[in-house]
């Protein structure tokens, strides 16, 4: 059999015609078969995930042969898609993107006026926190975890690397100070 790109026999507007036939929500997007046995994907994730469809339909005969909609998910797969439309503020419009902003924002404050608090009670001599204790058996524990998460996700890794010398950089300078003052 080739691999070939193939030559449907069903013409794109028979396609258009099926997907409105089967009342696919309109700005679905249509995937032509790239091979001599692919299919016709017919692709919608609207702004209502009860709205979401997937169907797949044979090239040469027109059949349909998958309709997925929203109510063949599983229950993870509801909640997960109503998850994410309601991150991306999709679901209830602009109250659900009003919320969104709200929450953002409370996110903002709360990060800002940490510092703020924290700069205006900080001791003049140095960052104000306390010694660290080295006898916490936690801190091993902490460690390997942090370890493990920085191999399993570079990413973190990465980050995790910039903020502990950034820390050695910025706690060493402050230990200079305290020790001239």
């Amino acid at each position: 059999m080739s691999s070939a790109p193939a030559a449907p026999t069903v013409s794109l507007q028979r396609v258009v015609d099926i997907a409105r036939a089967r009342e696919i929500v309109p700005g679905y997007s249509i995937t032509q078969p790239k091979t001599a046995d692919g299919v016709f994907t017919v692709s919608v994730f609207a702004d209502d995930p009860r709205d979401d469809a997937t169907l797949h339909i044979d090239q040469y005969t027109g059949k349909v042969l998958a309709d997925v909609r929203y109510v063949d998910y599983s229950a993870v797969s509801k909640a997960t898609e109503l998850g994410v439309m309601l991150h991306e503020g999709k679901f209830f419009g602009w109250i659900n993107q009003l919320l969104i902003l709200l929450v953002c924002l409370m996110v903002l404050l709360s990060s800002v006026s940490g510092l703020v608090i924290w700069w205006k009670r900080r001791p003049r001599s140095g960052l104000g926190v306390p010694p660290l204790r080295h006898d916490l058996p936690r801190w091993k524990t902490a460690t390997v975890v942090m370890i493990a998460l920085g191999v399993i996700f570079p990413l973190v890794g990465i980050s995790m690397l910039i903020v502990w010398v950034l820390d050695r950089i910025v706690l060493s300078r402050f230990a200079k100070t305290a020790a001239t003052a």
